[in-house]
């Protein structure tokens, strides 16, 4: 999957610092980070307008126009609680306020790289271990949850019909639903399309062969000319993607 991350922040020098650590615990442990950048809290909020935007914010506690507290009571308020908030700060005396936003960690100001590797570790592995998708019906009306980490593509089989091919590690099943339907709700979690009527799960992709796909069950995926530097791009970010918003 790949994994959601909001900095805010005023300190140019502090967000470098945490973007460079964020960027070495990538390399070092095959985790994908689409990291967004916003140097005041008003940009922040004016851009979350639904929960589930990220997994994870880092927070800085003293900013101009809304300090990191307000903000996350903000957010909580949306509501959201799912997403993990980190507040970063040069001064523990607001550790005890945020408490009352749920806040999954303090940091103080000068942190170590060791210290946010640790607290990266346990986010990723409690995100991933609580992710299933969400009873697949069945051709036959029976129901099933499945991980996402062993879907390998899903298909179109018949779009009037509704009927979808959802390949995995270890079989294959039919389900109701269509392929565009799937392809909104997991785009935030490494899934693309590289041709019409077909999703794949970026993870799975082992190489490219001309204009095709080679997977990791050995099952081979049209790739559009259109749609190739997408699927370059999401192959080779090992991986951390800064977009700046001012």
């Amino acid at each position: 999957m790949i994994f959601n991350i909001a900095i805010c922040d005023d300190d140019p020098k502090d967000i470098e610092t945490l973007q460079t650590h964020l960027q070495k615990i990538s390399m070092e442990l095959d985790i994908d980070f689409n990291i967004t950048i916003y140097n005041s809290s008003k940009n922040l909020l004016k851009e979350y307008t639904a929960p589930g935007l990220y997994h994870l914010l880092f927070l800085d506690v003293e900013m101009p126009f809304m300090d990191g507290i307000e903000l996350a009571k903000k957010i909580r308020a949306l509501p959201d609680r799912s997403v993990r908030i980190i507040f970063v700060s040069s001064y523990p005396r607001y550790m005890k306020e945020s408490f009352d936003v749920q806040a999954f960690q303090y940091l103080t100001k000068p942190y170590s790289y060791e210290e946010l590797r640790k607290i990266i570790i346990q986010i990723v592995q409690d995100y991933e271990n609580s992710q299933v998708t969400k009873l697949l019906v069945h051709t036959d009306f029976s129901e099933e949850l499945v991980n996402l980490s062993e879907i390998i593509s899903v298909k179109s089989l018949n779009s009037k019909k509704k009927l979808l091919l959802v390949s995995m590690e270890k079989k294959e099943i039919e389900v109701a639903g269509l392929i565009g339907d799937w392809e909104k709700e997991l785009a935030n979690e490494g899934f693309v399309s590289p041709c019409r009527g077909i999703l794949i799960n970026i993870r799975h992709l082992h190489y490219f062969k001309g204009s095709e796909l080679v997977m990791s069950d050995g099952s081979v995926i049209p790739l559009s000319r259109r749609k190739e530097k997408t699927i370059r791009n999401l192959f080779n970010k090992n991986l951390l993607v800064v977009s700046m918003k001012r």
